[in-house]
């Protein structure tokens, strides 16, 4: 499977109740419905949200890229840190998640894409590199061949000593997609931080952090 291809941003004409699809129940209902793209069971937890923006320095963010922000948890958080003239978008291919995260922060932009489309909307934002990516896509999912073309995008798109965030849910080492993800990770990048893990959150998530 190739990672999501890209696909036009676009409103659901009659979007479900935002807390229908914030529930545990509704999380697994797209686990099933998309089972592709889709690797959360769950809405990630208040505690993961803070730790993720803990290691954001707002002050010298100037372009900050969401990459399935799910339901808007991480959105939500981001947008009440963020400095007004931050530049902030969020891609999310699951058109009900992206409509979720719409209804939640409706002064984000949140486009109904891939994650490999963030050059695209980095240019329609009049923007050539992100200072923060910060991702909460299921990389356990995702095939070696996808993760590196995911990361290779993501290396493109951040800006010279720019940082990467992204959830890992504890227990993905096990599998080896994701010891494939984590094991890359120091080749990537100049420097690599593990925090946690947050046991307030199902599952409980490690955050890793990493510097261009």
């Amino acid at each position: 499977m190739s990672p999501p291809v890209a696909n036009q941003p676009h409103r659901l004409s009659t979007p479900l109740p935002l807390n229908k699809r914030s529930t545990p129940s509704g999380f697994i209902k797209q686990v099933v419905q998309r089972p592709q793209t889709t690797g959360a069971i769950a809405p990630s937890s208040r505690a993961v949200a803070d730790e993720v923006t803990r290691l954001v320095d707002f002050t010298s963010a100037s372009t900050i890229v969401e990459l399935g922000p799910g339901t808007g948890v991480f959105t939500e958080q981001l947008m009440q840190c963020m400095q007004p003239d931050t530049t902030f978008f969020a891609l999310e291919i699951n058109p009900i998640f992206a409509e979720a995260t719409r209804n939640r922060c409706p002064q984000a932009r949140v486009y109904t894409d891939s994650a490999m489309s963030i050059q695209h909307y980095l240019h329609t934002n009049n923007c050539s590199d992100a200072e923060y990516i910060v991702s909460s896509l299921p990389w356990t999912i995702f095939n070696e061949t996808e993760q590196r073309r995911l990361l290779d995008t993501v290396m493109d798109n951040l800006a010279p000593g720019g940082t990467f965030i992204s959830i890992v849910y504890l227990g993905s080492q096990l599998r080896s997609r994701g010891r494939h993800f984590t094991q890359t990770l120091p080749k990537r990048f100049s420097r690599v931080e593990r925090h946690g893990p947050i046991w307030f959150n199902l599952p409980p998530t490690l955050v890793y952090r990493c510097i261009k």
